[in-house]
């Protein structure tokens, strides 16, 4: 079973049922990193707060929208969220050999290692250092524009 780890903007959409029909064909599971996913709980958390993904969230009625914030807050077990104490060791190798990337970036490239997934990544999302990186160590980077 192959995997795909998303970042918190492909996350929600999947978690609206509005998942891009470019993220992944069938029999492939979601997985995700802790700071996407931490990232995600606070964009919502905080109604005040307005951004690309609490608007996302203002455009579906008030039942879907609490239904998806329970789904954020309570993570369906079918999507995987790899553990930093899994990470964090990798993560910090990876720094010594030379990386510099962002803390997100960073996770993401170990977890999709971990995980032998390929990292999907929003549009606003894309970044040429984690690109650069994952295309050093053989990880498959792509960018999902619909």
């Amino acid at each position: 079973m192959s995997i795909v780890l998303v970042d918190d903007h492909l996350l929600l959409r999947t978690l609206l049922d509005d998942e891009p029909s470019s993220l992944r064909p069938p029999d492939t599971t979601i997985a995700t990193t802790g700071l996407w996913y931490h990232r995600l709980c606070r964009a919502l958390a905080d109604e005040a707060v307005v951004g690309s993904m609490s608007r996302m969230l203002g455009t579906v009625d008030d039942e879907i929208a609490a239904s998806v914030v329970g789904a954020v807050i309570e993570l369906p077990a079918d999507i995987q969220l790899v553990s930093l104490r899994t990470l964090a060791w990798p993560m910090g190798a990876l720094v010594q050999a030379g990386a510099r990337l962002n803390l997100l970036s960073l996770e993401a490239l170990v977890a999709a290692t971990h995980l032998s997934a390929e990292i999907c990544l929003a549009e606003a999302d894309d970044n040429a250092p984690l690109r650069t990186a994952a295309h050093d160590l053989g990880v498959a980077v792509r960018a999902i524009t619909d």
